[in-house]
């Protein structure tokens, strides 16, 4: 059996690509470790989820192809199931944006000892890189990947230092300016689109709250409308 990712998983997957060690927490059937092992990413991975289920599909996978020399699976929450530098990477994805942070902040010192943290939170990414700035992380790449009509950030840090110059950054990533990535158009219509709905939902309406989102919406439309035109200039 040869495993086959998803656009996302092979996105993260290309992120981990080259480390001799990496942890995927939540690992749910396991394919990513599988995967990375298989095709000689790296050396030796630890599979982890709070749920046994999900870990059991994933060790028969393991033994199926015989990997249960290279895969360790374990059971925890979150960074708990790891010592401070027991391996080079930690992978965190298909998760929330703020789980992924709170996690993060749980375990500190698991986080601090690693040399590369490969987050794809599945929303409130804007507020994921404002707590990495804060903790003492600095984001070193950023991928995006499309499956259908969605768009998936992958985020990857380590310990260091930034500083976001740009408020659209904390959306679109740091400094993706610089970046450019190929998909950042497709990211940009997509946050527009699900803006368009709260601009939509909330027009006409004399609360607070609604006046306050409408117009927050709208301004966050006219930003991204202009780093649209910037892009195909």
């Amino acid at each position: 059996m040869k495993i086959k990712l998803s656009p996302r998983l092979e996105a993260i997957a290309g992120c981990v690509d080259g480390t001799s060690s990496m942890a995927d927490i939540g690992t749910d059937h396991g394919y990513l470790p599988v995967y990375l092992v298989e095709n000689a990413m790296t050396a030796s991975a630890i599979a982890s989820d709070t749920n046994q289920q999900p870990l059991k599909k994933a060790e028969k996978i393991i033994s199926e192809l015989q990997l249960e020399k290279q895969i360790e699976t374990r059971l925890g929450s979150g960074l708990s199931v790891l010592k401070p530098g027991e391996v080079e990477t930690v992978v965190m994805a298909g998760m929330g944006g703020l789980l992924i942070r709170d996690l993060l902040e749980a375990q500190s010192d698991v986080a601090m000892e690693t040399q590369k943290l490969v987050l794809q939170p599945m929303n409130n990414q804007a507020v994921l890189r404002k707590y990495l700035e804060a903790a003492g992380f600095r984001i070193i790449r950023e991928e995006l990947a499309q499956e259908e009509n969605r768009v998936y950030q992958v985020i990857v840090a380590k310990p260091g230092k930034m500083v976001f110059t740009n408020d659209l950054e904390y959306q679109l990533g740091f400094e993706f300016y610089t970046q450019k990535h190929p998909l950042l158009t497709a990211l940009i219509d997509r946050k527009i689109f699900l803006e368009q709905q709260i601009v939509l939902s909330t027009r006409g309406k004399t609360t607070a709250v609604a006046a306050k989102q409408w117009q927050e919406s709208s301004l966050f439309i006219e930003k991204l409308n202009e780093v649209k035109k910037w892009l195909s200039n």
